[in-house]
């Protein structure tokens, strides 16, 4: 006879607790057993807007992750507005469900070989970066607010459900819905290069190639925003108050990251690839890392700037009721020890994680231009 594991940690959900509105999850076919995803940038660093070296390394990647038989299950393009990148830096999200289709297409992303076949006039322009994870479903959780029209993410997997869940419209719904969270409580492990997010090494950025990977329980965090499919009416609502509300929240969080325990949060547009020209969507995308669960608890449950943000978007939600288009969604990792890698190419030194993980770093005067 079979018995299920008993949870060593009890839920946050209050007894007899059924929440107001319906929210939906991912529920991955029985064969997949981890998610990967890749983050994978272009930065620009010249003077020129229609910069030749930067047309040509966003094609080459455009074309690199697009190769078959390794290609990914769902892409998104992005054009990054705010945050911890250069603004107008362009950003693919990649997602497979097949660690060995992922690490092999991994293989083939030598981001070195690719910066110095751009040639000795353009390279300098030019900065390219990845930050890509594996994680056991048990440490992954989903909430979307509405899947009937538009499916962004993880949802956009094929062979996924989608089913609606009831952990939701309570403080420590989140962790709830981390299925490891029954027995784990993520803690950040006390080290001297991991307590906090103050730089650990001496870094330029520019002129250097940095490299390293992730420390126990690192929270990785990406929420969307979808108004695409809004009418005027809701359209000229979420762009004249939930939206400047939401910019707030994160401008607190990159002023702050050493209170708040911001690392890496981007903000970006999504964008569709014309064969000529790009075609912006009405919708964004905030995404990195996080030092832990618990500091993103903390200021999601106590800040006043996400409680304005939460104020806001109960009140557009109320305003516009079941005929809203507005989405949001919410996809969480907790990231164990070496599940997350980074590289960064000419970067600037603001890029992703590169002044708050201890990384390592090789100077770029003097590589060889051969192929590596």
């Amino acid at each position: 006879m079979c018995y299920e594991k008993k949870r060593v940690f009890s839920l946050k959900r209050p007894p007899g607790h059924k929440p107001k509105k319906q929210r939906w999850t991912v529920k991955f076919h029985k064969d997949v057993h981890k998610v990967c995803t890749l983050y994978l940038g272009v930065q620009y660093h010249g003077r020129t807007k229609n910069n030749q070296a930067r047309t040509q390394a966003e094609q080459y990647i455009e074309l690199l992750l697009s190769n078959e038989p390794y290609q990914p299950t769902v892409k998104e393009t992005f054009r990054m507005t705010a945050g911890n990148d250069i603004p107008g830096s362009k950003l693919w999200i990649a997602h497979w469900t097949d660690p060995i289709r992922f690490f092999a297409k991994l293989k083939e992303i030598d981001l070195l070989r690719i910066w110095l076949d751009l040639g000795d006039c353009s390279r300098h322009e030019i900065g390219l970066w990845y930050e890509q994870f594996t994680v056991p479903l048990d440490r992954l959780q989903t909430n979307y607010v509405r899947l009937d029209y538009h499916k962004p993410g993880l949802a956009a997997l094929p062979m996924v459900e989608l089913p609606p869940h009831d952990l939701t419209e309570y403080w420590g719904a989140g962790r709830d819905r981390l299925a490891a969270s029954a027995f784990d409580e993520f803690p950040l492990l006390a080290h001297p290069t991991t307590t906090d997010t103050a730089p650990r090494i001496e870094q330029v950025g520019h002129g250097q190639r940095i490299w390293g990977t992730n420390y126990n329980n690192m929270c990785h965090i990406r929420s969307g925003q979808r108004w695409e499919d809004c009418d005027d009416e809701e359209r000229a609502a979420y762009e004249g108050s939930l939206q400047p509300t939401l910019m707030r929240g994160m401008q607190y969080l990159w002023d702050n990251p050493e209170e708040t325990g911001s690392i890496g949060l981007r903000m970006g547009k999504r964008v569709i690839a014309g064969a000529t020209d790009e075609q912006s969507v009405l919708e964004t995308s905030v995404m990195g890392f996080h030092r832990n669960w618990a500091d993103l608890e903390k200021w999601s449950s106590r800040h006043p700037s996400h409680l304005e943000i939460f104020s806001a978007s109960m009140k557009h939600n109320k305003r516009f009721g079941d005929d809203r288009k507005f989405i949001t969604w919410q996809e969480v990792a907790i990231l164990k020890e070496g599940e997350a890698a980074f590289e960064y190419v000419n970067c600037d030194l603001k890029t992703g994680v590169m002044r708050w993980v201890e990384l390592d770093a090789q100077g770029l005067v003097g590589v060889k231009t051969s192929k590596l």
